[in-house]
């Protein structure tokens, strides 16, 4: 943070320092001519906050030496429409959840219509769910993204001049997106992300997954990657130069590029024709990515801790926890359970019985009415958290604090967790409320599977599922209490 904000002030005094001896001009232009164009980095987070961005901002100042003048700002007041007409694009480096207010956003589509370029990284497209614009500037919004791991991206446009530097099959380590609606029927694609070279877990897009693209927007222009979750991508020569390659066909910059006599591609240069492709870089060390890959818990929580205030059922989970694996979840409380009652002279038998099924320990000792009752109550909590949920609700790698009191539920709740994780692994991805249901660039609602509470518009399918199978959970807990006094 202290990173940022020194990057914040050292940006904006320059900026402030060369607006008073240059001047503002035209929008899209850099000021007078013959002048460098000017960048503004935006990086204001309202939802989840990426521990790279400073990163982020000091790669771009280092790409910005000699081509741009650059400014950073998380600074939301910038975005007025006379400020804006000084830059010749405007990044949105991670940033996430509503970031500019009704006046910003009107001058922000005016700066665009005016032929100005906005260039996004990473998270810029888990940003301004409410602004429909926005989303057809961006192409697509985020919807979820497995663990961090190794991918293979297929590079489509080996001419473009973001991509043309990059082997056609470019391996690297990163936490991949999968977005709400496939962008390709509103963008040119630039990469596919090839699912087969990784797990997507839940986040799974299918055979066409594309995770870099670019159009002409509004009178404007709009360039987007997925790259740049870890601190590491802001370190990676092709990614780095997939960037700057980005922004300068944002901004419209001359391509002086050429290919050495030798042969070698230079940086931003097209590969000769037959030449092989340039090697993809290395990722970064086992020991230097290890921090990286424990920061995804959950494919959810960017777009979870976005809206709505308070998130209901959306806990981050520490490896400590996240890693254990179900079953032993499940045994760690019917031990606890056992040894409790046991030590205090109640039934344990009726109490093991009631966590193999909901009011079977009551059954067992002849309370039929109270039994069926029980198994009435927990029963529907536990199906009606699938119903507005879907199998995703129970789900012990991302939601292992909620876990514990599911797994109180018992072996349905472990076979419907075990169903999530290793047979259908394309639970819903939930949001909190007001959520739109997935909409494609034109503003047309996607075909596919959505749960109930998507299809009617309410969005937080996922989180209500997780509460009630909870909640069920609890109320079993204290059947089992009930059954253990009985006895």
């Amino acid at each position: 943070m202290a990173l940022a904000m020194c990057a914040v002030l050292a940006f904006g005094g320059r900026a402030a320092a060369q607006a008073a001896a240059g001047g503002a001009s035209g929008a899209g232009s850099a000021g007078a001519a013959g002048a460098r164009p000017r960048v503004l980095v935006f990086s204001r987070t309202k939802g989840f906050r990426h521990v790279s961005i400073p990163d982020g901002i000091t790669a771009l100042a280092k790409l910005a030496e000699g081509r741009w003048e650059l400014d950073a700002t998380e600074d939301a007041s910038t975005f007025t429409p006379d400020n804006l007409k000084r830059y010749g694009a405007v990044v949105f480096l991670s940033t996430t959840g509503d970031v500019l207010d009704g006046a910003q956003q009107a001058a922000f589509e005016g700066y665009i219509r005016g032929g100005g370029a906005w260039v996004g990284i990473h998270a810029a497209t888990d940003t301004e769910y409410d602004w429909p614009w926005y989303g057809r500037l961006a192409g697509a919004w985020f919807l979820g993204h497995p663990r961090n791991q190794e991918a293979v991206v297929r590079v489509e446009d080996r001419a473009h001049r973001s991509t043309r530097m990059l082997p056609a099959e470019w391996k690297r380590f990163d936490e991949w997106y999968a977005f709400r609606q496939n962008p390709r029927s509103g963008v040119h694609v630039l990469a596919t992300l090839d699912e087969r070279t990784y797990d997507p877990e839940k986040a799974s897009m299918g055979a066409d997954h594309p995770i870099a693209w670019c159009h002409e927007f509004d009178g404007g222009r709009a360039w987007y990657t997925a790259g740049g979750h870890t601190r590491e991508s802001f370190s990676e020569p092709l990614f780095l130069e997939h960037l700057r390659g980005g922004i300068d066909w944002a901004l419209k910059s001359p391509d002086a590029a050429a290919t050495p006599a030798s042969g070698a591609v230079a940086p931003g240069a097209a590969p000769a024709p037959g030449a092989a492709p340039a090697p993809a870089a290395k990722p970064a060390s086992s020991a230097a990515r290890a921090p990286t890959a424990t920061l995804a818990p959950a494919a959810r929580h960017h777009s979870a801790s976005v809206r709505g205030g308070a998130v209901l059922a959306q806990a981050a989970a520490g490896p400590s926890v996240s890693t254990l694996p179900t079953l032993w979840m499940l045994f760690g409380l019917w031990a606890l359970v056992s040894v409790v009652l046991g030590a205090t002279g109640e039934g344990v038998k009726p109490a093991l019985l009631a966590f193999l099924f909901p009011g079977l320990g009551h059954l067992s000792m002849g309370e039929r009415k109270r039994g069926l009752l029980a198994m009435a109550a927990v029963l529907g909590m536990f199906l009606t958290g699938l119903a507005v949920g879907g199998v995703d609700a129970v789900d012990s790698v991302e939601d292992a604090p909620w876990f514990i009191a599911q797994s109180a539920n018992g072996p349905i709740a472990v076979g419907a967790d075990l169903l999530n994780q290793h047979v259908v692994k394309k639970g819903k991805v939930g949001e909190l409320l007001p959520a739109p249901a997935p909409t494609d660039p034109t503003g047309r609602p996607l075909p596919g599977r959505f749960t109930v509470s998507s299809l009617k518009g309410l969005g937080a399918a996922n989180e209500f599922g997780t509460l009630f199978i909870a909640l069920g959970g609890l109320l079993n807990l204290i059947l089992v209490m009930d059954v253990s006094r009985r006895a």
